[in-house]
């Protein structure tokens, strides 16, 4: 067996440093082209986004903070507490309401609506 010259490793290791820098260099290429190509999508993001932002301001009435309980009237408290109570109640039956129809339509389906399926022709 042979031995191979000092100069045949310089260049296999040459060789290969060579060929991972040209994939280092391919890879950021790469690279950097997606991220040119993603960057008028993110500007684009962010106009969107600025939009929505400004719909929700305008939207929403801002937070005022209410005095605490014990400093205001016992009706008053009882008035709001009743009224979230309600608005939280229509909330829930509104919800059933809609699961009971979704589940009705369930139930209730047309039982020939697959009958194509089973049916076989007949041989004459």
């Amino acid at each position: 067996m042979g031995t191979m010259p000092w100069w045949s490793w310089i260049l296999i290791w040459g060789g290969l440093v060579l060929l991972l820098l040209g994939v280092l260099v391919l890879g950021a290429v790469l690279v950097l082209r997606k991220a040119a190509a993603l960057m008028p999508e993110v500007d684009r993001l962010e106009a969107l986004q600025r939009e929505l932002a400004e719909l929700a301001e305008e939207s929403v009435e801002p937070y005022r903070r209410r005095p605490v309980a014990l400093l205001r009237g016992g009706r008053t408290v009882r008035q709001e507490r009743s009224e979230f109570v309600d608005r939280r109640d229509e909330r829930r039956e509104a919800k059933r309401e809609r699961k009971l129809d979704r589940a009705k339509g369930l139930i209730h389906a047309d039982p020939m609506q697959f009958r194509h399926l089973v049916d076989t022709p007949k041989k004459g």
